[in-house]
């Protein structure tokens, strides 16, 4: 049997939910697959650290509400960023700032709900295998539903929204779609997370904690962000391509914080991977959109992608109405999706991938430095990596880095790094608003990104 709609999403994680909440409203036939059954959608290892900014600046397409109410567990007013050796902490305050710490189950449920409400069907502990393809058109999908069996679904949009495992992506022809099969090791960060209950009252709860101690979490860093005063949602992150268990590097840290963690309840933990790199040089083909991390649209310095990923959702609901108006859901009908994205989230997150790339190798010693010797100040920090752009602020502290002289050719080549940053930054604001010109610009994405 085959049913027909006229949008299969894959993947009912946050991104999904919202942009089958967003179709629906608009009076779309939409379905809503997702591999675990109902009461588990939305169990996901995350930071959970969003700004409610996201979601508000996409209320009037989604008519989705914010996080309100116990989805909110706690405000956030800014971060402490801690040197490797723990004796330098930033403090980053960020005025107005609308950072928030989500219970991610609790949201991720009621926008799903809310898909549901307006009109999305659900098909849970749906199995999705592979994509139709009829004259280079992706037209629906294979997948094994609760009764075991192979079932096939059409849809004039299909919609990957499956994670990092990108099930339909990845069995796509690269060659046709130019997005990437598979994510180099660099690219991909093994985390593991655990959300406990600690009998010390936590000092400051409205700020959360980053340690960059590279001997723990190499490529990456560790999180502590608290849920209330007596809650903590802590993680860290290792870098693939070094190949050590998130796992065991999380009990390395938790031996070394027995003041905080020592007697607590563990009420949740668990490993996922997060990938780290610019988003897909390509989010669109033939009948077929790619939304979150599936897409790698997430913020490549720190893991970040809940908000990227709804407004990505959102941008995706403002193109395949007019397109399926349009009846043309060809590359052409769907590009505006690209344009959109790319100018603005890729724009301000795909230059942060350089940066990425350039710290991941730097041993603690080197970031000890950079943290005592002030080179890199709080307010250079919180501007970059909000903008994806630190040129300001840093070479203005790189004229002071006599302070710093053991690590002036680390600094020196940052300032390289800086103009890479400037350049990509460039290419995604003028993003070709002609398919034929995509070519041109992704020659030289590649050039950048391959430096």
């Amino acid at each position: 049997m085959t049913t027909n709609y006229d949008v299969v999403i894959t993947g009912a994680g946050t991104a999904g939910s919202m942009a089958a909440a967003a179709l629906a409203n608009k009076g779309l036939k939409v379905a809503l697959l997702d591999r675990q059954p109902k009461e588990k959608i939305g169990v996901k290892i995350c930071g959970d650290a969003t700004s409610g900014e996201h979601f508000k600046r996409i209320q009037h397409i989604t008519k989705v509400d914010p996080p309100k109410g116990d989805e909110v567990v706690q405000k956030v007013a800014g971060a402490w960023l801690y040197s490797p050796d723990r004796e330098i902490k930033l403090e980053l305050v960020e005025e107005g700032g609308t950072g928030i710490i989500i219970d991610r189950f609790k949201l991720g449920m009621r926008v799903l709900e809310d898909a549901v409400d307006f009109g999305a069907e659900l098909f849970d502990e749906a199995m999705v295998k592979e994509p139709i393809i009829t004259n280079d058109y992706v037209t629906g999908i294979k997948y094994r539903g609760k009764d075991k069996n192979i079932h096939e679904m059409n849809g004039k949009v299909i919609i990957d929204a499956s994670g990092i495992i990108g099930v339909l992506r990845t069995k796509l022809n690269p060659e046709k779609t130019f997005m990437d099969l598979e994510l180099a090791p660099k690219d991909i960060c093994n985390c593991y997370r655990e959300i406990r209950d600690v009998k010390p009252e936590i000092e400051s709860p409205e700020f959360i904690r980053l340690i960059f101690d590279q001997d723990v979490a190499k490529g990456g860093y560790i999180w502590e962000f608290p849920r209330g005063p007596h809650s903590m949602n802590t993680g860290l992150g290792v870098m693939r391509n070094y190949q050590m268990n998130p796992h065991k590097q999380f009990d390395v840290f938790i031996e070394q914080s027995k003041a905080l963690y020592e007697d607590s309840k563990l009420i949740h933990g668990g490993a996922w991977r997060v990938p780290l790199r610019r988003p897909q040089d390509n989010l669109i083909w033939n009948g077929f959109m790619l939304i979150g991390d599936s897409g790698t649209q997430v913020k490549p310095t720190d893991g970040g992608g809940i908000g990227i990923s709804v407004n990505a959702a959102a941008m995706a609901s403002t193109t395949i109405v007019p397109a399926l108006e349009n009846d043309n859901v060809s590359m052409e009908g769907l590009w505006d999706y690209n344009v959109q994205f790319m100018r603005s989230l890729a724009a301000i997150n795909a230059p942060l991938a350089i940066m990425k790339d350039f710290i991941i190798p730097m041993p603690s010693s080197i970031i000890n430095e950079i943290f005592h010797k002030e080179i890199l100040g709080a307010n250079d920090l919180l501007y970059g990596n909000a903008s994806g752009n630190i040129s300001s602020g840093f070479m203005v502290n790189l004229l002071r880095a006599w302070r710093g002289k053991r690590i002036l050719g680390t600094l020196l080549k940052f300032r390289g790094i800086l103009k890479q940053m400037d350049k990509a930054r460039s290419l995604y604001e003028n993003f070709p608003a002609d398919p034929a010109d995509y070519h041109p610009w992704r020659n030289e994405i590649l050039n950048i990104y391959g430096e």
